[in-house]
This record gives C-alpha cells, sequence and structure tokens, in this order.
C-alpha cells in the first residue's frame, strides 16, 4: 500500500526500527558497515560526512572507526539556526550532546564551508528511504538543504531493511540519494 503522508511513514518505519533489539541493530549496522566500506566511492573518497546516530538509527560508531583507520577526514553536522554544518572530528570524545539530545562536535576545529573534493562522500540518515531513491527524513529539512547547497557530494543514505518501502512520497524540494545501502541490498540511483 502507498500510503502519501510523510508524518504516518515517519512513526510507522521508526516503530519498525525500534521493535529491533539493540543486539539486532549492532548486528545489522556491522552487516551495512562491511556492505558500505566495500562501495568503491566509499573507499577512495578523501572525506567522509557522518552523522551521529541517535535512538534506534544505524549504528555509526565502526563507520567511524573504519574511515579513520583508512586515513580519511571525517565530519560531524551540528544544528546552527536553521540548518546544519559539517566540523571535523578526529577522535569521538569530540561529540557532545547537542540539538534534541544528538551527539554534535563541541568544540568545532574546522568547519566544512563547501569546496569538497569531488570524491567526498556523505552518509544521510533518515525515518525510511524508498527504491526509487527519495528519503524521508524527521520533518525539519535539515539535510535537503545541505545536500542541495552541495550537489558535489556523493550522497549515501543507509537504513536498515525494515525502513525500505517501494515508494515514499517526495517533494520538488527532495533531494534523491545516489545510493541507498542496507544491510542486505545496496541501490544506485542515475542523477537526473
Amino acid at each position: 500500500m502507498l500510503v502519501h503522508d510523510k508524518a504516518y511513514i515517519r512513526k510507522e518505519t521508526i516503530k519498525l526500527r525500534d521493535h529491533q533489539s539493540q543486539m539486532e541493530r549492532r548486528e545489522r549496522s556491522q552487516l551495512l558497515t562491511q556492505r558500505l566500506f566495500g562501495i568503491e566511492c566509499v573507499r577512495r573518497a578523501t572525506e567522509i560526512l557522518l552523522y551521529a546516530d541517535f535512538g534506534s538509527e544505524v549504528m555509526t560508531g565502526q563507520m567511524f572507526r573504519n574511515a579513520i583507520d583508512m586515513g580519511k577526514k571525517v565530519y560531524y553536522p551540528k544544528v546552527e539556526g536553521e540548518a546544519i554544518a559539517y566540523y571535523r572530528v578526529e577522535n569521538l570524545d569530540e561529540l557532545n550532546v547537542g540539538y534534541r539530545g544528538i551527539q554534535e562536535p563541541f568544540m568545532p576545529k574546522a568547519a566544512a564551508k563547501g569546496n569538497f573534493l569531488s570524491d567526498s562522500v556523505i552518509i544521510v540518515p533518515g525515518s525510511a528511504f524508498s527504491r526509487e531513491g527519495y528519503r524521508v527524513g524527521y520533518g525539519k529539512g535539515f539535510y535537503d538543504r545541505y545536500l542541495a547547497n552541495h550537489p558535489e557530494l556523493n550522497r549515501i543514505g543507509v537504513c536498515y531493511d525494515v525502513q525500505l518501502l517501494w515508494q515514499c512520497p517526495h517533494d520538488e524540494h527532495d533531494v534523491k540519494m545516489d545510493r541507498i545501502v542496507t544491510e542486505f541490498e545496496e541501490l544506485y540511483f542515475e542523477r537526473e
């Protein structure tokens, strides 16, 4: 059934995500991370823009460790008013509770103001993703605005398989992913 209400999809997919045990989420996140770091554009990326997982989101701690071990520069978002800005993080101790209880860089070093290399990758969370490449976020539009302003980034949405729908509603301002990765598969989409 195709539901055209983002709020309903958000509520239902988060409920499915929350229903998994901590151990299931950890195992699924590890599988997803292995799949993610097997992708050519991730392996060759100089810079990776990550997110600090919150609640039952795909866990990103191992992604951070893999990226650092591979010599990549890693950035995390910080909410600044109605936007997010990314700051370089070299150690997870540089994150502290910020916007809505989400970990953010608390002593920002170098802000990533753009001018990313063409091989830079952004890892994007969401409440749901579609097999068409679209994402249902959390309702504030932070990521869509950021992605619209940084088209040079390789956009990879990550989610558990239970969050992947055949279709989901999308608006003109919604930015399509280049890839979506779950613990079981990787989907690739051409840019329009």
